[in-house]
C-alpha cells in the first residue's frame, strides 16, 4: 500500500471484493464486501451510456473499461484484399455475409458469425468467414489505430475494419468448402454474384454468444496482437 493511498477497493475471484483500508490503530486492515454492498456504496453516482447504437445487443463495464457487442444481420460488405501482385493496389468486392456479431472489450475486438434471425445470449457462434481473424474471433488489424471499445466509439473500430485490406494471415479453418483458404469461397461468391452466404459452409466454434462474451471479459488477455 503505497504512502499515500488511504483505501483501495481490491477485485477477487469469484463474486467478492477486498477493501483494504488504513486505520490508526493496526496501520493496514482488510475487509471482504460483497457485490451488493459495493452497488450501494456507489448507487449515488450516475451510470449511462449515452445513446447505443442502432443494432447493439448487450453493453458493460468490466474491468478493463467498457464492452458491447453489435449485431449485423446477413448482407453484403465490400471488403478489400491486398493485391499479391501489386500491395499498393488492393482488389475491393462485394461479399455475401452471413449474421456477424462485432465485440469490443478494451482495444480488443471479435468478429463472430451465427445462423439465427436474430443474435441472442444461446445462439451459436460460427467461425467470421474472413482472413484476420484467429481462432477465437479475435481481429487482427495490423498496424491500424483503433479506438479503445466504448458505446461511442464501437461504430469507428467497425469502420476500420471493413475499409482495411484483409492479408493472407489465418485464411484456413473458415469455410467447410475451402478449408485451405477463406479467400477462395469470397471469390467464389463475388464471381458468382451469390446474394447470401451459404450457412452450410460456416464452420461451429461449439460456443453460444453468451458464453464467448463470459470468456472474453473474464480471461482473455487484452493487449492488441499481430498475426
Amino acid at each position: 500500500m503505497s504512502s499515500d493511498e488511504t483505501a483501495a477497493l481490491l477485485f477477487m475471484c469469484g463474486d467478492q471484493y477486498l477493501f483494504r483500508y488504513r486505520t490508526k490503530e493496526t496501520g493496514i486492515a482488510y475487509k471482504f464486501v460483497s457485490p451488493a454492498a459495493v452497488r450501494a456504496a456507489f448507487a449515488e453516482e450516475t451510470i449511462e451510456t449515452n445513446w447505443l447504437p442502432p443494432n447493439a445487443r448487450r453493453w458493460g463495464i468490466a474491468r478493463h473499461g467498457e464492452w458491447i457487442i453489435l449485431a449485423f444481420p446477413p448482407q453484403k460488405h465490400p471488403f478489400s484484399f491486398v493485391n499479391e501482385v501489386d500491395e499498393r493496389k488492393p482488389v475491393t468486392f462485394d461479399v455475401p455475409m452471413p449474421g456477424l456479431a462485432f465485440f469490443g472489450y478494451g482495444q480488443r475486438y471479435y468478429v463472430w458469425a451465427y445462423k439465427d434471425a436474430e443474435l441472442k445470449g444461446d445462439t451459436n457462434l460460427h467461425a467470421a468467414p474472413l482472413p484476420n481473424v484467429d481462432a477465437s474471433g479475435a481481429i487482427c488489424f495490423g498496424a491500424n489505430a483503433i479506438p479503445k471499445a466504448s458505446a461511442q466509439t464501437i461504430g469507428e473500430a467497425w469502420r476500420i475494419f471493413l475499409t482495411s485490406p484483409f492479408t493472407n494471415h489465418s485464411v484456413n479453418g473458415k469455410s467447410k468448402k475451402f478449408p485451405d483458404d477463406v479467400r477462395k469461397q469470397l471469390l467464389h461468391l463475388a464471381n458468382r454474384r451469390r446474394r447470401g452466404y451459404p450457412l452450410d459452409d460456416l464452420v461451429s466454434l461449439n460456443r453460444t454468444a453468451n458464453m464467448v462474451i463470459e470468456w472474453t471479459v473474464n480471461h482473455h488477455p487484452l493487449e492488441v496482437g499481430g498475426l
